[in-house]
This record gives structure tokens, sequence and C-alpha cells, in this order.
């Protein structure tokens, strides 16, 4: 409604979220805006080895209050985060993180405009 009553709103959007709406991968560098110690924490696994954090290709999740596990890849609770495949392991969680948890949200926002 504000658009159309053209009237400035004094908010913004995080940075990932101008990303989707153009259509962008999210980056590593785009969380620091949004969660720095998130951040901080995949940056260390990708300069450092992650054996020895012992993570798989899963997530903890809170859905309506009950705790339930989702795989980040297909099999992802039987593959273990090694250094060979640090990098497929952020971005697979980066993407769940920002863009699976408001995939739904974003595309009727974005149908909006159209």
């Amino acid at each position: 409604m504000a658009v159309f009553h053209q009237r400035l709103i004094n908010g913004f959007f995080i940075r990932p979220f101008y990303s989707m709406m153009l259509g962008k991968k999210i980056k590593l560098p785009d969380m620091e805006y949004v969660d720095a110690e998130y951040h901080n924490s995949l940056v260390w696994i990708r300069d450092n080895d992650p054996e020895c954090l012992e993570l798989i290709f899963q997530v903890d999740d809170e859905v309506l209050g009950k705790r339930v596990n989702k795989e980040l890849v297909p099999g992802g609770r039987d593959i273990k985060v090694t250094e060979a495949n640090k990098d497929e392991y952020i971005e697979s969680i980066i993407n769940w993180r920002f863009v699976l948890q408001v995939e739904e949200q974003m595309s009727s926002f974005l149908e909006g405009f159209n």
C-alpha cells in the first residue's frame, strides 16, 4: 500500500532478501549482515578442516515447537562434512537458512510485483 500511495517507509530488508528478490544466489558474505556469529562459524569451517567438528549434512530445526532433523542434501544424515565437501556444506546451510525456510513467502511476495 505504501508504494501505491507513494509513501516512504523508514525500513529496510536484509541483504540476502535483496539478493533473493533479484534472483541472485546468496553467498557467505551476505550472512555477515544478518548473523555475525553464524557467519563467523561458517568462515571458520571454510578456513579450517571441519572434520574435528563431526558435522553431517543435516540440521536440527524446530517446527511448531517440535525438534525435527532436516537433511541438507538427500542422504545427508550419512554424509560427513570433510575438507573435500565443506564448500558444498556451507552452500547447503546458506540455502537452507535463507531460501528454503522462506520459499513460499518469497514467492508470494514477488508475485505481488507481477
